[in-house]
């Protein structure tokens, strides 16, 4: 990002993500995974919120909420980290989450917002999980 002066970083999900799916499984199935994939899926899991996924019932909008959940989540962390935390407060990097929706071609671009105080990063619109 620095050496090649990178603007805008999209983190992108996918429709139909079978590691978003994988993280949804019970601890202890994870569990049973090689060290490397589980640390990742359990790493996936802790940042969906699985409270607000339950009371989603239609199976595509509910996979579609899980990935979205995923994409913020890996938004926020990248906008954490302190080797990017500087570019983004001064404006010199963006990250911007999106979902793509393979069944259509559609790419959900996800609002930018600026808060101030807090890094610039991508926000669903109204809000939703990513104002948390």
């Amino acid at each position: 990002i620095h050496h090649l002066k990178v603007k805008v970083v999209v983190v992108m999900g996918h429709e139909g993500c079978g590691a978003i799916k994988a993280a949804q499984l019970d601890e202890e199935t994870i569990k049973k995974e090689p060290a490397d994939l589980a640390k990742a899926l359990l790493g996936i899991k802790s940042g969906l919120d699985e409270k607000r996924l339950k009371c989603i019932h239609d199976p595509r909008a509910h996979d579609r909420e899980a990935v979205v959940c995923n994409v913020a989540n890996q938004v926020k962390q990248l906008a954490k980290d302190p080797a990017l935390m500087d570019l983004v407060n001064n404006d010199e990097l963006t990250i911007v989450g999106a979902f793509y929706e393979i069944s259509s071609g559609i790419v959900d671009f996800f609002n930018q917002v600026s808060v101030p105080g807090s890094p610039k990063i991508a926000n669903r619109k109204g809000g939703g999980q990513w104002g948390k």
